[in-house]
Protein backbone atom coordinates (compact mmCIF):
# COMPACT_ATOMS: atom_id res chain seq x y z
CA UNK A 1 0.00 0.00 0.00
CA UNK A 2 1.39 3.45 -1.31
CA UNK A 3 1.19 6.45 1.92
CA UNK A 4 1.36 9.95 0.46
CA UNK A 5 3.45 11.86 3.22
CA UNK A 6 2.94 15.26 3.85
CA UNK A 7 3.54 18.44 5.49
CA UNK A 8 0.80 20.87 6.32
CA UNK A 9 1.23 23.98 7.80
CA UNK A 10 -1.78 26.27 8.90
CA UNK A 11 -3.57 27.72 12.40
CA UNK A 12 -5.82 25.54 14.66
CA UNK A 13 -9.17 26.24 14.50
CA UNK A 14 -9.72 24.46 17.50
CA UNK A 15 -7.83 23.59 20.24
CA UNK A 16 -7.31 19.62 20.44
CA UNK A 17 -9.43 17.37 21.57
CA UNK A 18 -8.50 13.67 23.24
CA UNK A 19 -11.23 11.07 23.03
CA UNK A 20 -11.13 7.72 24.86
CA UNK A 21 -11.61 4.72 23.43
CA UNK A 22 -11.53 2.38 25.43
CA UNK A 23 -8.84 -0.57 26.05
CA UNK A 24 -6.03 2.41 26.67
CA UNK A 25 -6.87 3.76 23.31
CA UNK A 26 -7.11 7.44 23.06
CA UNK A 27 -6.74 9.55 19.66
CA UNK A 28 -6.61 13.51 19.87
CA UNK A 29 -7.87 15.79 16.89
CA UNK A 30 -7.89 19.06 15.83
CA UNK A 31 -8.28 20.97 12.27
CA UNK A 32 -6.26 23.16 10.61
CA UNK A 33 -7.35 26.08 8.50
CA UNK A 34 -4.50 26.61 5.89
CA UNK A 35 -4.38 30.01 3.70
CA UNK A 36 -3.84 29.99 -0.02
CA UNK A 37 -2.22 33.31 -1.18
CA UNK A 38 -0.79 35.27 -3.76
CA UNK A 39 1.35 38.72 -4.46
CA UNK A 40 -0.72 41.18 -6.26
CA UNK A 41 1.92 42.39 -8.51
CA UNK A 42 -0.13 45.43 -9.66
CA UNK A 43 -0.79 46.77 -5.74
CA UNK A 44 2.19 44.70 -3.75
CA UNK A 45 -0.73 43.45 -1.76
CA UNK A 46 -0.48 40.13 -0.60
CA UNK A 47 -4.13 38.72 -0.99
CA UNK A 48 -5.87 35.66 0.17
CA UNK A 49 -7.58 33.56 -2.53
CA UNK A 50 -8.92 30.59 -0.37
CA UNK A 51 -8.53 28.17 2.69
CA UNK A 52 -8.13 24.36 2.49
CA UNK A 53 -9.23 22.75 5.86
CA UNK A 54 -7.49 19.27 7.28
CA UNK A 55 -8.32 17.25 10.25
CA UNK A 56 -5.62 15.91 11.96
CA UNK A 57 -5.85 12.71 14.18
CA UNK A 58 -2.70 12.06 16.14
CA UNK A 59 -3.24 8.07 17.41
CA UNK A 60 0.61 8.23 19.69
CA UNK A 61 -0.20 8.37 23.07
CA UNK A 62 2.79 10.83 23.90
CA UNK A 63 2.43 12.91 20.70
CA UNK A 64 -1.63 14.19 21.42
CA UNK A 65 -0.74 14.25 25.30
CA UNK A 66 2.10 17.11 24.07
CA UNK A 67 -0.21 18.80 21.45
CA UNK A 68 -3.43 18.86 24.03
CA UNK A 69 -0.68 20.51 26.52
CA UNK A 70 1.09 22.77 23.94
CA UNK A 71 -1.43 24.76 21.31
CA UNK A 72 -4.94 26.14 21.69
CA UNK A 73 -6.94 27.36 19.13
CA UNK A 74 -5.28 29.98 16.45
CA UNK A 75 -1.91 28.31 17.34
CA UNK A 76 0.54 28.54 14.03
CA UNK A 77 1.27 24.71 13.77
CA UNK A 78 3.19 22.26 11.46
CA UNK A 79 1.83 18.79 11.38
CA UNK A 80 3.60 15.78 9.48
CA UNK A 81 2.08 12.40 8.91
CA UNK A 82 0.11 10.59 6.41
CA UNK A 83 -2.58 12.05 3.98
CA UNK A 84 -5.90 9.74 3.58
CA UNK A 85 -8.72 11.49 1.02
CA UNK A 86 -12.02 9.95 1.36
CA UNK A 87 -15.37 10.91 -0.01
CA UNK A 88 -18.37 10.63 1.82
CA UNK A 89 -22.45 11.49 0.84
CA UNK A 90 -24.02 13.83 2.73
CA UNK A 91 -27.43 15.41 1.79
CA UNK A 92 -27.69 13.78 -1.39
CA UNK A 93 -24.30 15.24 -1.97
CA UNK A 94 -20.44 14.07 -2.57
CA UNK A 95 -17.85 15.70 -0.02
CA UNK A 96 -14.63 15.01 0.76
CA UNK A 97 -12.50 14.86 4.10
CA UNK A 98 -9.33 14.72 3.91
CA UNK A 99 -7.21 13.54 7.65
CA UNK A 100 -3.75 13.68 8.05
CA UNK A 101 -2.66 10.99 10.77
CA UNK A 102 0.24 12.61 12.64
CA UNK A 103 3.49 11.62 13.01
CA UNK A 104 4.71 14.95 14.37
CA UNK A 105 3.13 18.17 15.22
CA UNK A 106 5.48 21.88 15.84
CA UNK A 107 4.68 25.05 16.43
CA UNK A 108 5.12 27.40 13.08
CA UNK A 109 7.96 29.50 14.13
CA UNK A 110 7.58 31.78 10.88
CA UNK A 111 4.48 33.40 12.62
CA UNK A 112 5.19 32.29 16.31
CA UNK A 113 8.17 31.73 18.79
CA UNK A 114 8.16 28.78 21.26
CA UNK A 115 10.13 28.01 24.22
CA UNK A 116 10.79 24.26 24.57
CA UNK A 117 10.36 22.18 27.16
CA UNK A 118 11.75 18.23 27.40
CA UNK A 119 8.93 15.93 29.11
CA UNK A 120 9.68 13.24 31.77
CA UNK A 121 6.98 10.83 32.08
CA UNK A 122 6.82 8.23 34.98
CA UNK A 123 6.18 4.25 33.88
CA UNK A 124 2.87 4.20 33.62
CA UNK A 125 2.93 7.11 30.87
CA UNK A 126 2.12 10.39 33.49
CA UNK A 127 4.20 13.35 33.43
CA UNK A 128 6.51 14.18 35.61
CA UNK A 129 5.00 17.30 37.37
CA UNK A 130 6.15 18.19 40.69
CA UNK A 131 9.84 18.10 41.96
CA UNK A 132 10.47 15.32 44.41
CA UNK A 133 7.87 12.95 42.84
CA UNK A 134 9.71 9.55 42.95
CA UNK A 135 9.90 8.29 39.11
CA UNK A 136 11.55 4.39 38.58
CA UNK A 137 14.81 4.91 36.45
CA UNK A 138 16.13 2.44 34.48
CA UNK A 139 17.61 0.41 37.31
CA UNK A 140 14.07 0.48 38.60
CA UNK A 141 14.88 2.18 41.70
CA UNK A 142 13.03 5.83 42.64
CA UNK A 143 14.50 8.71 41.39
CA UNK A 144 13.59 12.43 41.99
CA UNK A 145 11.64 13.87 39.29
CA UNK A 146 11.72 17.49 37.79
CA UNK A 147 9.57 20.05 37.34
CA UNK A 148 7.89 20.75 33.42
CA UNK A 149 8.31 23.92 32.27
CA UNK A 150 10.53 26.20 30.08
CA UNK A 151 14.50 25.65 30.21
CA UNK A 152 15.88 28.55 32.34
CA UNK A 153 18.07 30.73 29.51
CA UNK A 154 20.91 32.38 30.52
CA UNK A 155 21.48 36.40 30.64
CA UNK A 156 23.78 36.14 27.31
CA UNK A 157 21.16 33.55 25.49
CA UNK A 158 18.43 35.53 25.90
CA UNK A 159 19.01 38.55 23.14
CA UNK A 160 21.88 36.38 21.00
CA UNK A 161 24.92 37.80 19.85
CA UNK A 162 24.95 40.99 17.50
CA UNK A 163 25.81 39.85 13.50
CA UNK A 164 28.45 41.35 12.19
CA UNK A 165 27.59 43.63 8.88
CA UNK A 166 29.65 41.70 6.07
CA UNK A 167 29.32 43.32 2.33
CA UNK A 168 27.39 41.13 -0.20
CA UNK A 169 29.68 38.97 -2.16
CA UNK A 170 30.22 40.50 -5.95
CA UNK A 171 29.25 38.30 -8.93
Amino acid sequence: MTEILTTVVGRLTNAPVKRDLGGGREVVSFRMACNHGYLDRTTGQWKESSTSYVSVDIWRKHLGRNVQGSFVKGDPVIAHGRLYVRDYEQEGRTRTAVTLVADAVGPDLNTAMAAVTRVRRTVDGSLVEEAGMPVQGDDGAAQEGVPVGPRPVPDDERLGQVAEVVPAARA
